[in-house]
């Protein structure tokens, strides 16, 4: 297997059969009462028994999905929440993804100037240099916020190359609000989201970044929500994988992701509350009943199924 990082995803969703990323979000008050107790007596107060639940949870689906798809993407702010103790999860689990033979992405969306820009890429992406913690695991990629300027997201640049790890930059969310900003127009005409996607193909087309897929380890995050904008950016980011936010839950569908992709590839589809909390959905409760795993198994079938159209 290429040690690209881009290779390695692109190789990995061939494998599994499919582009997808499945969001890993806990929230304890959503889990399933096998797992958290009933919901109007647990107490979301007790940062013991959320982290408990959170990670017996997050365990149990991590093996669903093993098989099924290439990778998980951990949003780290749900367990910084609970603090050292969450941390420790966090990192926890990524060593179980990967020891499942998952490619992890860490939704951290660092960004900051100068030194503390490449301390935060030696925190997620280094490989660990500390002895007494040779155990501890990294993700594979993670996310990252441009806002301060290109020169920002150099270090993390740096540190793929030299850890053959993946970025993926923000440069069009999916969150209702970010039209306010990312699709300013400029006065050539493009708009703000336009222009960065200009600029980071410079980066992502830096030769010691291609693998043999002919796509860069330098990716982009272009939420799923947003088709208006999908073809445009895919034309100005060529060589970058998209990591597509808000299948499901925010109301994306697969249609709506289909520029992203190129001859079936360079697009992965992430979904995270239509998969983890799929229980809560009547069709697959009817289905399934209190069996929360096989609603989320279901779920994943469902949305490879949907997908499987746009990319025939």
């Amino acid at each position: 297997m290429s040690a690209n990082f881009a290779d390695r995803l692109i190789e990995a969703a061939d494998r599994k059969g499919g582009p997808v990323c499945v969001g890993i979000d806990p929230m304890f008050e959503m889990l399933p009462e096998a797992v958290a107790g009933d919901v109007e007596t647990r107490d979301a107060d007790d940062p013991e028994a959320a982290i408990d639940a959170i990670f017996g949870f997050t365990t149990a689906v991590l093996r669903i999905v093993a098989s099924l798809v290439p990778c998980v993407k951990f949003q780290s702010a749900y367990f910084e929440k609970y603090l050292w103790e969450g941390i420790e999860a966090y990192y926890s689990l990524i060593a179980e993804a990967k020891d499942l033979g998952l490619l992890v992405i860490g939704d951290v969306k660092r960004g900051d100037i100068g030194s503390t820009a490449a301390a935060y890429a030696a925190a997620h992406l280094a490989d660990i240099q500390f002895e007494d913690q040779e155990d501890v695991v990294v993700p594979d990629a993670i996310t990252v916020n441009p806002l301060c300027g290109l020169d920002t997201i150099a270090p993390f640049v740096q540190a793929a190359k030299e850890y053959d790890k993946g970025v993926f930059v923000l440069v069009r969310t999916s969150n209702p609000g970010s039209g306010e900003l990312q699709d300013v127009k400029l006065a050539d005409g493009r708009t703000w989201s336009e222009m960065l996607a200009d600029k980071l193909a410079a980066v992502a087309s830096d030769p010691a970044l291609i693998g043999a897929q002919g796509f860069s380890s330098i990716g982009a995050v272009v939420g799923a929500t947003q088709p208006q904008t999908m073809q445009s950016l895919r034309q100005r980011l060529p060589r970058s994988i998209f990591l597509l936010p808000g299948y499901g839950a925010q109301g994306a569908t697969a249609e709506m992701t289909r520029a992203a992709f190129t001859q079936g590839k360079g697009a992965i589809v992430s979904a995270s509350r239509s998969i983890l909390y799929a229980h809560r959905e009547p069709k697959y409760a009817q289905q399934f009943g209190n069996n929360w795993e096989r609603c989320v198994e279901q779920a994943v079938l469902d949305m490879k199924q949907d997908l499987s159209r746009v990319l025939a």
